[in-house]
């Protein structure tokens, strides 16, 4: 992991964060759980985080998680491991079931195709993922004040939609495809309108926010400042648009995430 993306990982502030007190992470996580087939046994969850997922899984299940960050290994509080998801430190077909739940978005090229090969390879019969449901990557971007990139405050790098997800993997086939979470307006808009929009909106990222190239960070004295200065600003700007926000903005509602289930090929084809 390159210096300022562990520096992104290793922050407390991501994971100290008890997900589940927020309802749509909490129905997110009860329907990955009521997605897991009944003869699973065992169960790998590949980019743990924090364990918010292996935390409260049934004790019925012998569970191990891995992260490649030790900060968020902290709060697990299963079995789990320091690990990279390009290189999984478990035999071929180890676990009944593997869990990949909001990584596969911040995998880059190169790292993403071997980790699928990787998840295909330790699972023994299915596959569950969870990512953003059809993501707009550049509705998010920020700009870094140090070197002017933009970049995603999220590490987010790639987006999902029903189609892709249907020929994700080689040796597993698509059983079940859910939209979980609230559903959420996402708005079709004059990209030109919000390029010019998004120059203004960003001064400063959320503090959480580390650039990939110089690693800047805002601290929360710089974020207060912005905050206070551009609120009676932003306020008045937003009551001058207001009357034109549904010719730019015309919003598409869907859920928040897709959570699927894949089994594999040759278990589908036995009698």
């Amino acid at each position: 992991m390159a210096g300022y993306e562990r520096k992104y990982y290793d922050q407390v502030e991501l994971w100290e964060r008890d997900l589940l007190s927020i309802p749509a992470e909490r129905e997110r996580i009860i329907s990955t759980i009521e997605l897991i087939p009944s003869d699973v046994q065992t169960i790998l969850d590949v980019g743990c985080g924090n364990g918010t997922f292996l935390n409260v899984l049934p004790n019925k299940y012998q569970a191990v998680g891995l992260d490649s960050s030790q900060e968020a290994l902290k709060y697990v509080k299963t079995k789990a491991i320091h690990g990279d998801i390009a290189a999984l430190p478990f035999g071929s077909a180890s676990f009944d079931l593997v869990t990949c739940l909001e990584v596969l978005e911040h995998l880059p090229s190169g790292v993403f195709e071997k980790a699928l090969s990787e998840l295909q390879r330790v699972s023994k019969k299915y596959i569950i993922i969870s990512v953003p449901n059809d993501e707009d990557l550049d509705f998010a971007l920020v700009i870094c004040p140090a070197c002017r990139c933009w970049y995603n405050p999220n590490r987010h790098v790639r987006s999902f939609d029903s189609e892709k997800l249907k020929t994700l993997f080689e040796h597993f086939a698509l059983s079940e495809l859910k939209e979980v979470g609230p559903l959420e307006p996402r708005p079709q808009y004059n990209r030109f309108l919000y390029a010019a929009y998004r120059l203004w909106r960003n001064a400063f990222p959320p503090s959480t926010a580390v650039c990939p190239q110089w690693g800047y960070q805002s601290t929360t004295g710089e974020l207060s400042v912005f905050t206070a200065k551009s609120a009676g600003l932003l306020s008045y700007a937003l009551r001058l648009l207001k009357p034109f926000a549904k010719t730019i903005w015309r919003p598409r509602w869907r859920r928040r995430w897709l959570l699927a289930l894949y089994v594999r090929k040759d278990l589908r084809e036995q009698p």
